[in-house]
């Protein structure tokens, strides 16, 4: 009886179609591309945390540590970008990552920490993708104790292939934490929690393979939507007419020489960090007279600076001057009217929810 039951069950399962079987889902597809810095320099020994070569690896090197771990989060592919020496290497950058994102799911651009803040501001103002764009490095150099670019790779690569950013334009990923590109700014020179948000705090955390998302940015809340891309596209602004912008601090008896001498070698803006001496307010007025846009931003690191400080200067309320430096070139790189500049950099530069 039980061989009868096993031939009949056997003729059953052939007359009977098999469920077909599921395909599994393809893992998300995620570019990094490297620009250098830390994250692929290379110390004399063990110890040499501040003596190393920097940019001494291909970033694909760098990646091919981390296998199998990435492939079991995502497809991933590498690239080497331009390093970061001039506005025309952040274009580049920019233009390359649109790229990668018509056909990958997500990017990671590693580079180094000294000019990232502004590095990811580009980014977050120019890439015309929602798609996820993460920014990380290092504050130690590969091989060394504790180095932290492997695991703030990771989890780069695990926040990016995860979708959850999308629409947040580009963020920063280091030291676990999250950090809207607008934010993010290097607070120290050496410890692994350079980078923080001070007074707006941080998106979320990855912690292993838990992301942890408690707020989003502005702009988050026009996802889907034409008005969720800026003004500032790559592909109608020339490559080398990015207009010249400058940073002049405010400081005791500063003088009003640098920025009559930036007016007069060609600068099209200049933020002045810091509320401006009686020289510098004396010679305001001639370069304001020349067509030179002015921005005043504050100098400390925090709180914001909502009056202009005279007709014709634009306040930058809590974007720190390096950050208000990058959104004014842009600026100006797609209009000089004075009425669209103060209302591009008023609306750009403070995004904020609305109900």
């Amino acid at each position: 009886m039980k061989r009868a039951c096993l031939l009949l069950g056997a003729l059953l399962i052939g007359l009977v179609p098999s469920a077909p079987a599921v395909a599994k889902a393809a893992e998300p597809e995620v570019v990094v591309i490297g620009t250098g810095g830390t994250i692929t320099g290379v110390a004399k020994d063990r110890a040499a945390f501040e003596d190393y070569d920097g940019s001494a690896l291909p970033i694909a090197d760098i990646v091919a540590g981390l296998r199998p771990e990435l492939d079991a989060v995502a497809q991933v592919s590498t690239a080497e970008g331009p390093e970061q020496t001039a506005m025309t290497d952040y274009y580049d950058l920019a233009r390359q990552v649109d790229r990668a994102l018509a056909g990958a799911d997500a990017v990671v651009v590693t580079a180094g920490t000294k000019s990232m803040e502004e590095l990811a501001y580009f980014l977050d103002l120019t890439v015309r993708s929602p798609k996820p764009v993460v920014v990380t490095g290092s504050m130690r150099p590969s091989n060394v104790f504790g180095a932290d670019g492997p695991a703030n790779l990771y989890n780069s690569v695990v926040l990016a292939a995860s979708a959850r950013t999308r629409c947040f334009g580009t963020v920063v990923s280091l030291n676990n934490e999250i950090l809207a590109a607008r934010e993010a700014t290097k607070t120290n020179t050496l410890r692994l929690d350079a980078f923080q948000a001070r007074e707006q705090g941080t998106l979320g955390t990855v912690d292993g393979s838990r992301i942890r998302l408690l707020r989003a940015p502005a702009r988050f809340q026009t996802c889907g939507k034409g008005a969720w891309r800026t003004p500032f596209d790559l592909s109608r602004i020339g490559r080398n007419t990015l207009p010249r912008t400058e940073i002049v601090a405010s400081y005791p008896d500063a003088g009003g020489d640098a920025l009559t001498a930036f007016a007069d070698a060609g600068a099209k803006g200049i933020v002045v960090a810091g509320d401006p001496s009686p020289a510098e307010v004396a010679a305001l007025p001639g370069v304001l007279g020349k067509g030179v846009t002015v921005v005043a931003a504050a100098r400390t690191g925090s709180g914001a600076v909502y009056d202009s400080h005279g007709p014709g200067i634009l306040p930058a309320e809590d974007l720190l001057p390096q950050k208000a430096r990058i959104l004014l070139l842009l600026t100006l790189a797609t209009t000089r009217e004075p009425e669209d500049v103060a209302t591009r950099f008023a609306r750009y530069g403070v995004p904020q929810f609305t109900s």
